[in-house]
C-alpha cells in the first residue's frame, strides 16, 4: 500500500523542503491506512494511485479565485447575482464574487483537482483534521477513476442538474467519511445519528466571518451538497438499490430526488421549461432552473428560518427562469410547475403571497396562477415600472 499511495507522492514542487520531509511520511502512512476504508465505504477500488501534496491557506485561497473566475466569468457572476437578489435570495449584489471567494477560502481543508489527478491537504492541519480531510478527498480521487469529475462534463447543464450531481459526489465522500470516523456504528441504521452530524456540519462554519455574514442561501449552499447527499447515500445503501452504485445511468437528475429519496425511487424527473421566444421582453441575460433545492431556501428565507432543518416535500414539478436586460435594470420573469393543485396551493398561500408582497424601489412585481402542460403553475415577474414586456410577457412551456 505504501508503494501506490506514496510513489506519486508529490511530483509538484508546493512546500519547502523542510516542510515536505515533515509531513510527507506522515501522508504516506495516513494515506496506506485510509485506501482500504475509503475503498470498502465507496465500494470503488482504486486503479491507480492520486497525487499526494500539501498546500497553504494562501495556495488554497488562490486556487479558490483560480477556479471561480474560470467557471464564472465576470459577466456570469453579475447574472447570477442579479437573479438570485431579484428571486429574494440575495439581499444585495456588492461584495458577492468576494464573499464566495471568501466563503470557499475559510472552509476548504484539501481538495482534489480532476484536471490533474491530485489530491491536496492544508499544510498545518492537525492529524484529526487531515485524516478526516483526507479519507473525504481520497474518495473523490477514486471516484473520478469511475465518474468523470472534470468540470467540462457540466458545460450545459442546468444549475438543478448540477447541484444533484455534485450532492450525490460530495454525499458519498461524506458517507463514506461518517463510516471512518463512527468504525463501530451501523450508519445506515442509526436515522438519529443525522442530527449530530447536521450540527457538526454547521458548527464549524458558524465560526467563521465569511459565513457569518452570508445570507441562508450563500451558507446552505455550502453545507447542502454534503449533508443532503450524504443522506441520499445513507437512503441508498439502505434501498434495493443498495448491491449498485449511484453512477452512470443511475446519477440522480434533480435535486428534488436528493432531498426525497421516494421521489428518486419512483423515478421522478422534472418537467422541462423552455421560453417560446427569444426577443419577448428584450435580449436575455441568462436562463436556468431554480430547482428544488434552492427553492427550500427561498421558502425557509422567506419565513423567517435560519436554516433549512429536514425539507419537507414542496410538490416542485420544474422551473425555469429568464433573465432581461433592460435599460431601467434587469428583469425577472420565472416560471413553476407543480405536482399537483395542493402543492401549488400550498405554497401560493405562503411563499407566493410573500414574493408578491416584495417591493424594490422602481420595480412593479407580479405573480399570476397558470397551467403549463395541463399542470398547475406560477409566473413571477420582478421587472422595472416601464419595462416594455408588461405588455408581452416572455411565455414559457414544456419542452417535449
Amino acid at each position: 500500500m505504501r508503494t501506490r499511495a506514496g510513489v506519486l507522492l508529490l511530483g509538484l514542487a508546493l512546500q519547502p523542503a523542510a516542510l515536505l520531509a515533515q509531513r510527507q511520511s506522515e501522508l504516506i502512512r495516513m494515506a496506506d491506512s485510509l485506501i482500504p476504508y475509503v475503498e470498502g465505504a465507496s465500494g470503488l477500488t482504486f486503479l491507480r494511485p492520486p497525487r499526494l501534496g500539501l498546500r497553504t491557506r494562501a495556495e488554497v485561497r488562490q486556487y479558490v479565485d483560480q477556479i471561480y473566475r474560470r467557471e464564472l466569468p465576470p459577466e456570469r457572476v453579475t447574472a447570477i447575482a442579479t437573479a438570485y437578489h431579484l428571486l429574494g435570495l440575495l439581499p444585495d449584489t456588492a461584495g458577492f464574487s468576494r464573499l464566495v471567494v471568501d466563503l470557499h477560502s475559510e472552509e476548504l481543508r484539501g481538495y482534489y483537482d480532476p484536471p490533474t489527478d491530485s489530491l491536496f491537504c492544508v499544510a498545518g492541519s492537525s492529524a484529526p483534521e487531515l485524516k478526516e480531510v483526507m479519507a473525504h478527498e481520497l474518495v473523490h480521487a477514486v471516484q473520478a477513476q469511475y465518474e468523470d469529475l472534470h468540470p467540462e462534463r457540466e458545460r450545459g447543464w442546468d444549475n438543478d442538474t448540477r447541484t444533484a450531481f455534485h450532492a450525490l459526489i460530495e454525499g458519498q465522500a461524506t458517507y463514506a467519511t461518517m463510516r471512518l470516523l463512527a468504525p463501530q456504528r451501523n450508519v445506515v441504521a442509526e436515522t438519529a445519528i443525522w442530527d449530530f452530524i447536521t450540527s457538526h456540519l454547521r458548527a464549524g462554519p458558524m465560526a467563521r466571518p465569511a459565513y457569518r455574514r452570508s445570507p441562508l442561501w450563500l451558507r446552505e449552499s455550502l453545507l447542502a451538497p454534503y449533508l443532503y447527499g450524504a443522506q441520499f447515500v445513507n437512503y441508498w445503501h439502505a434501498s434495493n438499490f443498495a448491491d449498485t452504485l449511484p453512477f452512470g445511468p443511475r446519477l440522480p437528475v434533480s435535486t428534488e430526488q436528493i432531498l426525497h429519496f421516494d421521489r428518486y425511487a419512483a423515478g421522478d424527473r422534472p418537467v422541462r421549461l423552455r421560453f417560446r421566444d427569444e426577443a419577448d421582453g428584450g435580449p436575455g441575460l441568462a436562463e436556468d432552473v431554480v430547482g428544488e433545492l434552492e427553492l427550500q431556501m427561498l421558502v425557509a428565507q422567506m419565513a423567517g428560518a435560519a436554516s433549512l432543518g429536514r425539507p419537507a416535500p414542496l410538490g416542485w414539478g420544474g422551473d425555469r427562469y429568464r433573465l432581461i436586460d433592460t435599460p431601467a435594470g434587469a428583469a425577472l420573469v420565472w416560471y413553476l410547475v407543480w405536482d399537483d393543485p395542493e402543492a401549488a396551493a400550498a405554497f401560493r398561500k405562503g411563499t407566493g403571497a410573500a414574493l408578491a408582497a416584495r417591493r424594490l424601489p422602481g420595480y412593479r412585481v407580479a405573480f399570476d396562477t397558470l397551467t403549463l402542460g395541463g399542470a398547475p403553475a406560477d409566473r413571477y415577474v420582478v421587472a422595472p415600472t416601464d419595462w416594455p414586456g408588461w405588455q408581452r410577457m416572455p411565455v414559457a412551456e414544456v419542452a417535449r
